[in-house]
């Protein structure tokens, strides 16, 4: 059966940022057959019409678009064990957690084996940015199974970037990820800068917002008002996905070369276990 414009979806990972996609996809008339282990989050989607599967496996058997969101690598591997191993060939998996470089092309390989075209689809906004509709989705992979997948995305993601095989989705988002982090190092050392020559914080992000050096980070610091509130709120997720580009790196034989080095020099301490990733198997 060939996935079509309303054909049903199962869905894993209904957290933080895949709660407001099957929120999207429900809204858009697609069925989507959700497995969730908390009750209250079963509640909250069967009330909202998903239809709630007792297992990954019973979701594997339920679509051949099946769509995770999870929260770390290790369980999207426990995840996909299960959808692989139950999914029919022909199915196509979207998935769209912050994970390894190797860790997303061993997750291909797997699938190819079953049958089952992987896609690697890492994501860039926020829940908000999800709710509205617009979303940020990066590709990689099989661009016939991107094309089946498209219509379900298109309920939450305004935008999709084809950037070639499977891998090439994760490690443009890791570089990305990386980068910002760079930025974000840079925009407190501003403001620290900034200080020192008599100017106070609010006034120099204000300026430089609208100047030739602002950026994503910078916006983010001026909204939090302060560098600490900044580093309590942004630190934990920036250093999650630093640790996965020099976990991804350093397997490759890749060295990050200034942006790294810019990371590890900063103010923030950017370290968090690299177990963490985007989304919750809620």
């Amino acid at each position: 059966m060939s996935v079509d414009q309303r054909g049903p979806v199962g869905f894993i990972g209904a957290g933080s940022m895949g709660g407001p996609m099957v929120e999207r996809l429900l809204a858009a008339g697609f069925p989507v057959h959700l497995f969730a282990r908390r009750p209250e989050t079963q509640e909250r989607f069967r009330a909202l019409g998903a239809v709630i599967e007792p297992s990954p496996a019973a979701v594997a058997a339920s679509a051949d678009l099946l769509i995770v969101c999870p929260f770390s690598e290790a369980q999207l591997e426990e995840i996909t064990e299960h959808l692989l191993a139950h999914g029919s060939a022909g199915t196509v998996l979207v998935q769209h957690a912050t994970v390894s470089w190797d860790g997303i092309r061993r997750l291909a390989a797997r699938g190819t084996s079953a049958g089952i075209t992987v896609l690697d689809a890492p994501i860039s906004g926020t829940s908000a940015s999800i709710l509205a509709g617009e979303l940020t989705v990066l590709m990689g992979g099989d661009a016939e199974a991107a094309s089946r997948a498209a219509p379900a995305l298109a309920a939450y993601a305004s935008t999709v970037v084809r950037t070639g095989d499977v891998g090439s989705a994760t490690a443009v988002k890791l570089v990305n990820n990386l980068t910002f982090a760079a930025h974000a190092q840079i925009a407190v050392s501003a403001v620290e800068l900034g200080e020192a020559l008599g100017v106070a914080p609010e006034d120099l992000l204000a300026a430089l917002s609208v100047s030739s050096a602002a950026s994503t980070a910078l916006g983010h610091l001026r909204a939090l008002g302060s560098v600490e509130r900044f580093a309590t709120m942004a630190a934990p997720y920036l250093g999650k996905d630093v640790a996965f580009v020099e976990v991804s790196a350093a397997r490759a034989g890749v060295d990050t070369g200034l942006l790294g080095a810019t990371v590890r020099n900063g103010r923030l301490t950017l370290s968090a276990p690299a177990e963490r990733s985007v989304g919750s198997a809620q």
